[in-house]
């Protein structure tokens, strides 16, 4: 099991860095088009929505300066990992663009690394959580900016099992659930807690009075949560409809902080989830943060995060290797390191295509301290980046590693790589 620091007076500041910048000589060089397929409808729309709003402004900054100008081109994949499939297809064959981008739902993101693979374009995924997809699924032209659900529980797991060792599990049907109930319920077996439930409902659901009636006749110290997106937010606050909240704790996998205004915030105080990131974890990240509230209205979270900073690694790469041709990008994201406005330095690791990075645990806070921090947790657990998925010698990253040895990049027939 990694080691996991726990956080007892908040997270140590790291040196102060700059906002990242693009300083190339004056002069275009070359436009370069991102395509940007995201769920601006469908279950995940909000978070989708999110990410546009963070990836616009990293556009944006970076177009302020540099020979290289950049330009987002929009997808909807609608949630759905059919209509991903099609959009992607359009985004390359009649939009014309570089590179493919973004991403929430894990279903979807898994179906487009063999298609931009046969399709031999570049694929940064953005959000997507699912863990086989920097493991027995990695793609030589995927890399992913966001952790996995193996990160995100990493330092969720010992505070969930303080909590109790009587788990009721709600798990929506789809990847990300999957991922999360195999890893959570592993976890409780080791350490010699009970599984008092276990219910697997549709993703989507709005109605989840089956389950918590259910739930409210068992012994269980913890709900857990295997769900995410609005399916998690809805979960809880019909949890606390159900008075759960006054015999038991909350835990997971997902509960976003752009929920805020949808959460009886004092109903689910110390409810235990994963943080994404937040602006208090070092000095580029409250600088970071600054520019994003300059920006765009309302508390800043995880998810305008992972907008601004993936696009900002996407971009930078895009402007050091000079070139947009899948291959080529895809050896540029190898072991690259940067900061990516956390405590310590993020690596995109080449034995994987994962992105390692600190990750958190974070404990709800009650409505009038939301209130004074705009922020909706506590950090209360820290994985250190170089901790946080273990090594190149551990099982899914050598079985990533055996994967992309056997694939072959397709031919993108018709398409002319940018170069500078």
């Amino acid at each position: 099991m990694k080691r996991t620091t726990f956080l007892t007076a908040g997270v140590a500041v790291a040196a102060a860095t700059a906002t990242p910048q693009f300083t190339l000589a004056a002069g275009t060089a070359a436009t370069v088009k991102i395509g940007m397929l995201e769920s601006f409808s469908g279950v995940f729309s909000d978070l989708g929505g999110v990410h546009k709003l963070g990836a616009q402004l990293a556009v944006e900054d970076a177009n302020r300066t540099g020979r290289v100008k950049f330009e987002l081109v929009f997808g909807d994949d609608g949630s759905a990992p059919a209509t991903a499939n099609t959009e992607a297809r359009r985004l390359i064959a009649q939009e014309g663009v570089d590179v493919l981008y973004g991403g929430t739902s894990s279903g979807i993101g898994l179906a487009l690394e063999p298609l931009t693979l046969d399709a031999g374009i570049f694929n940064l995924s953005l959000g997507p959580q699912d863990s086989s997809m920097t493991g027995a699924k990695a793609s030589k032209l995927t890399y992913r900016f966001g952790p996995n659900v193996r990160m995100l529980l990493g330092p969720v797991l010992r505070r969930a099992l303080a909590l109790g060792k009587k788990w009721y599990f709600i798990q929506a049907d789809y990847a990300l659930g999957k991922d999360a109930y195999a890893q959570m319920s592993e976890a409780l077996r080791r350490a010699g807690g009970t599984e008092v439930g276990h219910d697997i409902v549709k993703l989507g659901t709005s109605d989840f009075s089956p389950v918590l009636t259910k739930l409210r006749n068992t012994d269980a110290d913890v709900f857990i949560l295997c769900n995410s997106g609005l399916d998690a937010a809805n979960t809880a606050k019909q949890w606390v409809d159900f008075g759960l909240n006054k015999k038991q704790r909350l835990a997971g996998i997902s509960l976003e902080d752009i929920y805020y205004k949808s959460l009886p915030l004092d109903a689910v105080v110390g409810a235990t989830f994963p943080v994404l990131w937040a602006p208090t974890v070092s000095a580029s990240a409250a600088k970071l943060a600054k520019r994003l509230s300059a920006a765009i209205p309302g508390p800043i979270g995880g998810r305008h995060y992972l907008g601004y900073m993936s696009a900002w690694s996407l971009m930078e790469r895009i402007k050091t290797v000079g070139s947009t041709k899948a291959d080529k990008l895809a050896a540029a994201f190898e072991n690259y390191t940067f900061d990516g406005a956390k405590a310590s330095k993020s690596t995109y690791r080449g034995c994987d295509h994962q992105c390692i990075q600190d990750v958190y645990a974070g404990a709800s806070v009650s409505q009038k301290a939301f209130e004074k921090k705009q922020f909706m947790y506590d950090l209360v657990g820290e994985v250190p980046a170089n901790e946080s998925d273990g090594t190149c010698d551990s099982p899914w990253a050598k079985a990533a590693t055996a994967n992309m040895a056997g694939q072959k990049i397709g031919d993108r027939g018709g398409y002319t790589a940018k170069t500078w």
